[in-house]
């Protein structure tokens, strides 16, 4: 094994193995390196450390005369609070489906240091969520994104269920072709946001149920179709913020009454664009 491939294998070893609290010998170090195919003797160990001090990170090194040299990895771009954050959005967003929740959270996990990583579960139980069904929903983000980046036109088909539970294509599998121009994470859920060439007006998909968007390539010239600029008047805020639900319709103006004590819960679901009047 040539000599950086040794020095990263010793960074990542460290970050897996110690943190703050967690120390390892450098003994036990010169093990698991042997383990991995790594022969490196104690002198080369200590060279490999102070390079990786002198390129920034931290890596605390205490010596005991007489007993063992040890080693900790300080530094993390993540906090444990932070991580927590992250797996508890991931466990609880319906957008995901429980394999895919687990797999980012397994993931997430390994960011931090081996005296925290074992106390980064979700606070919210993942099987117990009601969490979406498709599993190719993070691939579809990414396509739509790419899309709007590259102004691209995608096509895709949509789904629904039937009477039996069974998710089904709509309209016997009919590919709709949209000019994507956003996507929002609202309700819990996924949407994009972009002009359908069935409806003639923009309008809103859920992301867990559609299929894998693919581009819509020119038949002459084999290249991708732009996607078609936003109609005259359309403002994505506007839509995200009055559009109920993400439920598409005739805009209209209401008068919701309730109690007073209720008002922290009208601004939660409405935002504090309205008109309140009381007795």
């Amino acid at each position: 094994m040539k000599s950086k491939a040794k020095t990263l294998m010793t960074l990542r070893l460290l970050q897996e193995y110690t943190d703050e609290e967690t120390e390892i010998t450098a003994s036990e170090l010169l093990k698991v390196l042997a383990d991995k195919g790594a022969k490196v003797s104690r002198p080369t160990l200590r060279e490999d450390i102070s390079a990786l001090q002198e390129a920034g990170y931290e890596i605390r090194i205490r010596e005991v005369p007489g007993e063992a040299t040890y080693y900790r990895f300080i530094e993390r771009d993540w906090t444990a609070d932070e991580l927590q954050i992250l797996i508890d959005a991931v466990a609880s967003g319906q957008f995901i489906t429980v394999a895919k929740s687990n797999e980012i959270i397994r993931k997430l996990r390994t960011m931090a240091g081996p005296s925290e990583r074992e106390h980064l579960i979700p606070a919210i139980a993942v099987e117990e969520r009601h969490k979406a069904e498709n599993e190719s929903i993070c691939r579809n983000v990414y396509k739509i994104q790419q899309a709007i980046l590259n102004d691209e036109k995608i096509r895709f088909r949509h789904y629904e269920y039937n009477m039996d539970l069974q998710s089904v294509p709509k309209h016997d599998g009919y590919e709709y072709v949209v000019s994507p121009y956003a996507m929002v994470w609202k309700n819990d859920r996924y949407y994009l946001i972009g002009f359908s060439e069935k409806h003639g007006k923009p309008v809103q998909f859920r992301i867990d149920r559609m299929g894998l968007p693919n581009q819509v390539i020119d038949k002459e010239t084999k290249q991708p179709v732009h996607r078609d600029p936003p109609p005259e008047g359309f403002v994505l805020k506007d839509r995200t913020d009055k559009v109920f639900a993400m439920f598409d319709g005739k805009k209209e103006t209401v008068k919701l009454r309730c109690a007073s004590h209720l008002v922290s819960q009208v601004i939660d679901r409405f935002g504090k664009q309205l008109e309140i009047t009381g007795k």
